[in-house]
């Protein structure tokens, strides 16, 4: 179930104005009336089993849906990408649940087991479901989280503790070790890819895996292979061969900006084109000296960013502890956002519906209940669907502000007004 909390019914919450902040769901999401009225008139369902309700977000590539699974009776949430778009998402997170299942036999047979991917879902969604919907869509079942450090970047106007940024940094290398070890590489980091967690709420659930690829050395890399953002490694920039490395460098910038409340990019910079953006972005980070931009801030923060400069990129495994344990003296940290998600948690046990209350307003219990018409304007509704997205152009995430490249350079700035939060149950 989602629930939308105003802002205002949150006890001890700080106030947030209204004032628009940059997005890429807004523009995407008006696109889309047909699915605004809960689709009540039209009703998709996926392979009799899942019944689209309520667009959650848009994006350039991904649609996110509020669902309900007809089989279990239950609450889900749903994510559709056009089908002759690349994702390797669906792969990656495949491959993660089996090798899970594969761990948890294993340990039943006394055997020796990485304690990496047994603890997987501390670090990725779970993929519940997957699958192609009439030719034209790849779908899938995910688990329900809260919203991105992007959304809550501007939910507290670009203003983190020190505390809350370390505690990114240490739940983004647990991250970055898991897929590492499988030998993936993201290349696609920024701050729309690291979704909080409902159920334990220190985790942060790493996404985004559209432009994910397998680690090989000495592999050809084709021109224009990689799609730069701000955060992008310097490697990426030069068309040069990408390592675990590369990974690690794309979370210094994230935590540059984190730390500098978004001044290190300089957003209200303009551009004659794209050219010159990216020309921009590389220029400032190459420049970068840890020393020059973070001597205002704990040291742990400059012993952080050398860490990860000085990285040797054949250097593997990387030794992951070692990064850390600039940390160590910060125990029992918490995100900045956490007695907020309590809240809305305590409000929800009182105010959510019952999926009862979803089958009074959709007037379903079972396939039957909809008559043969409005199932023959499924396909049509989809068409309707990769019409627009296609319309829209191509990008790279899950729930409200997830699965986009967060720094993506877009020929247009869209906006968005921040009045609820979202978090799927």
């Amino acid at each position: 179930m989602i629930h939308t909390h105003t802002k205002n019914k949150i006890d001890n919450q700080p106030q947030v104005s209204t004032e628009k902040v940059h997005s890429k769901s807004s523009d995407s999401l008006r696109k889309m009336p047909f699915f605004q009225q809960n689709n009540k008139e039209s009703p998709v369902i996926i392979d009799n089993k899942y019944l689209l309700l309520n667009v959650i977000y848009q994006g350039k590539s991904s649609t996110i849906f509020e669902a309900i699974n007809l089989n279990k009776q239950s609450a889900c949430v749903i994510r559709m990408t056009i089908l002759s778009k690349p994702d390797n998402s669906t792969k990656i997170l495949e491959y993660f649940n089996n090798l899970h299942q594969f761990q948890t036999k294993t340990q039943d047979d006394g055997k020796h087991i990485n304690k990496l991917i047994t603890n997987f879902q501390d670090c990725l969604l779970k993929l519940h479901d997957h699958g192609i919907f009439i030719n034209q869509y790849r779908y899938q079942v995910l688990n329900k989280t809260g919203p991105s450090i992007k959304f809550w970047f501007s939910f507290f106007k670009c203003h983190f503790t020190y505390e809350c940024i370390i505690l990114i940094i240490l739940k983004s290398i647990d991250a970055l070790q898991l897929i590492h070890s499988a030998n993936f590489l993201h290349q696609n980091l920024n701050l729309a890819s690291l979704l909080t967690c409902l159920d334990n709420q220190k985790n942060l659930l790493l996404t985004n895996f559209q432009q994910s690829s397998l680690y090989k050395t000495n592999q050809k890399i084709s021109q224009n292979s990689y799609k730069l953002c701000k955060y992008s490694s310097i490697g990426q920039h030069l068309g040069l061969q990408l390592h675990p490395k590369d990974d690690l460098e794309c979370l210094l910038y994230m935590v540059i900006e984190l730390l500098t409340k978004g001044e290190f990019f300089n957003e209200s910079k303009s551009f004659r084109n794209k050219v010159d953006k990216l020309k921009y972005y590389f220029d400032l980070k190459n420049s970068f000296l840890p020393e020059k931009i973070l001597k205002n801030y704990p040291i742990c923060f400059l012993e952080f960013a050398n860490r990860i400069k000085f990285l040797n990129p054949n250097e593997i495994p990387i030794n992951y502890e070692y990064l850390k344990g600039v940390f160590k003296g910060y125990k029992n940290i918490e995100y900045d956002w956490t007695s907020i998600i309590a809240g809305v948690k305590n409000q929800s046990q009182c105010q959510s519906q019952s999926l009862q209350q979803f089958e009074d307003n959709f007037k379903i219990t079972s396939l039957v209940t909809i008559p043969e018409s409005e199932q023959e304007q499924i396909p049509d509704v989809q068409k309707q669907l990769v019409k627009t997205q296609q319309s829209i152009g191509d990008s790279s995430d899950t729930h409200p502000d997830t699965q986009e490249s967060d720094g993506e350079l877009s020929s247009t700035d869209e906006i968005i007004e921040i009045k609820q939060i979202y978090f799927f149950y």
